[in-house]
């Protein structure tokens, strides 16, 4: 070197006495690659100016990157006698460009490729062969965790799945986050075979119990699987397949692996056609309400009626509750459909009553999603005063799933409830975990024996053991009991014979409209004062099969 700025000297952080007389390979760290330096001097030989990037390394030590421009110098006689470097230290650029590029394709708090690098590297691997599997893998009921720890808490467990997933994988695998608590894999050159035994290995590590913020977590994951050519060549197809197939597994109980099928494809579509219509069910008049009479078994009186919601599409028909609920409580139309089926039950009830029948109750269910909700007890409330119905003439059903969710939760709003005079059942009592520590503190009127019980209850000593230990234990804590699904004389026989207080099915009636309800509680009025024998109630039971919907 034979002169040097004080830019050069601040930036290399030698003197010009330590390099003047040097050979500029003093700053060569090693990074910049040997093909760099050959093409430079290539040009340089032929007299012709070379612009590029060079790192190099500080006196101290600091490797840093330059964009340089050389150019030579010539004398009078057109020699080339120099050469003259312009530098520009653009290390902080580099680093920032460098910082962009990893926030643009890869996720922020994994590390792992996003969508847009997930893509990147399907196109290579789709290059190279069809043989290739995509898993779409889900945590089951994360939102819980942070519900309930905190985000903090679930940043913590998704840094420790997405490690236990890297490493159950195999090298040539491809990890994407795909978006909160959703990861993809590519597995190139992997059989239906090989994933499923993937599967059945991942379930397993995540299976495994977490520390995070001082609790142990046990989590596990709904995975599914789509396999190139046959399930889609295209990412998207192969990604909206694996997830479908995944959703499948959520409906069938979580923690398992599905392959995608052709049928699964028919039942999304059918899903989201459905989903959409149901935004406009309630302003088109497409919903109504029926309601099971429920009869008491101390002296045969029609003592309230469940209300139960029904849709008749105009172009699909009747939608059974069983796949419309479902798709309202996912996409929160239930709020809104619920608070509608409040309001009609309590108006038509109050038609009831204006008409001269009977005080009764009537029971309405609410969905997890609505029992949730802020501001529940004011509503009913407000309900109740606009339509004029007693509040122990409202009887709301939850499932034992809802109200375990998050017990404490359950037991305060339980106890609000009650103390504006309403009415409070256990549905589907005995499919579910209770505790009966908190089933002792929930306000609860009522239990409900579930129809899976009463089926077989005739032949089957388990059930029957499980319907008689309900009865006697609702009782001893100040509860009624009501058994649903009873079509049977004999189911009936062997409820009233262990002390079951009411019971709705078949055996009475099917589900009402309401002017068909108000025909069957007259009916039974009437029977009742003429105390019926054994055939006018049949009279009974066959005028509402017959007016049944």
């Amino acid at each position: 070197m034979e002169f040097v700025n004080d830019a050069f000297t601040r930036s290399s952080e030698y003197t010009a006495d330590e390099v003047l007389g040097k050979n500029p390979r003093i700053l060569q760290s090693g990074k910049t690659p040997s093909a760099t330096y050959q093409g430079m001097w290539d040009q340089l030989t032929q007299g012709k100016p070379w612009q590029g990037e060079l790192t190099n390394r500080s006196k101290s030590g600091r490797e840093f990157t330059e964009s340089v421009l050389i150019y030579p110098v010539r004398n009078a006689e057109g020699v080339v006698t120099n050469y003259l470097a312009h530098k520009e230290d653009i290390t902080e650029r580099k680093l920032a460009a460098e910082r962009i590029q990893q926030l643009s394709h890869h996720d922020q708090l994994t590390g792992l490729p996003n969508r847009v690098m997930l893509g990147k590297h399907f196109d290579y691997v789709i290059s190279q062969t069809n043989a290739l599997a995509v898993l779409w893998i889900d945590l089951d009921r994360f939102k819980d965790v942070n519900d309930s720890l905190g985000h903090n808490a679930g940043d913590l467990l998704l840094l420790e799945i997405s490690q236990r997933l890297r490493t159950s994988l195999q090298d040539n695998a491809t990890l994407s986050r795909h978006s909160g608590d959703d990861f993809v894999a590519l597995l190139p050159h992997t059989s239906q075979d090989e994933a499923a035994k993937l599967c059945t290995r991942l379930l397993d590590v995540l299976a495994q119990p977490v520390q995070v913020a001082g609790q142990e977590i046990f989590l596990t994951a709904s995975i599914g699987i789509a396999i190139s050519p046959n399930d889609g060549r295209e990412l998207e197809a192969l990604l909206k397949n694996a997830e479908i197939a995944m959703y499948r597994v959520k409906d069938d109980g979580r923690n398992s692996y599905r392959f995608f099928t052709p049928e699964m494809q028919v039942h999304s579509s059918r899903a989201l056609a459905l989903s959409n219509a149901l935004k406009q069910a309630l302003p088109r008049n497409e919903l109504h309400l029926v309601y099971q009479p429920q009869v008491s078994l101390h002296d045969g009186r029609i003592i309230g009626a469940e209300a139960l919601l029904r849709w008749n599409h105009p172009q699909w028909g009747v939608v059974s509750p069983a796949e419309f609920i479902p798709l309202a409580e996912a996409n929160g139309f239930i709020v809104p459909i619920g608070e509608w089926v409040l309001l009609t039950a309590l108006r038509q009830l109050r038609a009831w009553l204006d008409t001269g029948l009977p005080m009764m109750t009537v029971a309405v269910n609410l969905s997890a999603v609505q029992f949730g909700q802020a501001g529940l007890t004011d509503m009913v409330s407000q309900l109740l005063r606009q339509t004029g119905v007693p509040p122990e003439a409202l009887e709301l059903e939850l499932t034992e799933a809802v109200a375990m969710k998050t017990p404490e939760v359950a037991a305060q709003k339980m106890q609000e409830l009650s103390q504006r005079g309403i009415r409070l059942s256990i549905d589907d009592f005995g499919t579910g975990y209770s505790s009966l520590s908190y089933l002792k503190r929930f306000n609860i009127n009522q239990l409900k024996i579930d129809q899976s019980f009463v089926r077989d209850i005739g032949t089957d000593t388990d059930d029957q053991a499980i319907a008689t230990a309900i009865v006697q234990m609702a009782h001893s804590l100040g509860m009624t009991t009501i058994a649903e699904g009873v079509e049977t004389a004999e189911q009936l026989d062997f409820l009233r014979a262990r002390g079951c207080d009411q019971v709705q099915g078949y055996h009475y009636s099917r589900p009402l409209l309401p002017e068909h309800f108000e025909a069957f509680v007259r009916a039974n009025l009437q029977a009742r004062k003429q105390k019926p024998t054994p055939s006018a109630q049949a009279n009974i039971r066959a005028h509402a099969v017959e007016t049944a919907t």
